[in-house]
């Protein structure tokens, strides 16, 4: 009797490494495409609403501004925050919308190589 059998038939290299090839699952590529779609749809939804909230801030500091143009009296302190506001939101969208465009070009990426 050979000291080097087992129960299973194999050999002791195929042993240590994962099933053979041909025992190993398909990759599945159909559902790739969809999911890579799914993503761009969900980085684009984000781009939109992040759009649409910096407009809200932009818009609540630019009234903010008109309404101490209009007293001539507000104070400076309330001015530099309304106009820190309006700059902090629009670097803040540039800022996401660069790190979502990078991730569109990461998952359209992939998507060629696929």
């Amino acid at each position: 009797m050979n000291t080097n059998d087992n129960s299973s038939g194999l050999s002791p290299a195929i042993q240590k490494k994962e099933a053979p090839r041909a025992r190993r699952k398909p990759i599945q590529t159909n559902e790739a495409p969809s999911n890579r779609r799914g993503n761009l749809s969900r980085i684009e939804a984000l781009s939109i609403e992040i759009r649409s909230l910096t407009e809200a801030i932009v818009l609540g500091a630019d009234i903010e501004l008109l309404d101490l143009m209009r007293d001539e009296v507000g104070s400076y302190s309330r001015h530099k925050a309304a106009q820190e506001a309006r700059t902090w939101a629009e670097q803040g969208r540039l800022s996401l919308e660069t790190g979502l465009m990078q991730l569109e070009r990461a998952v359209r990426s992939a998507t060629k190589r696929g």
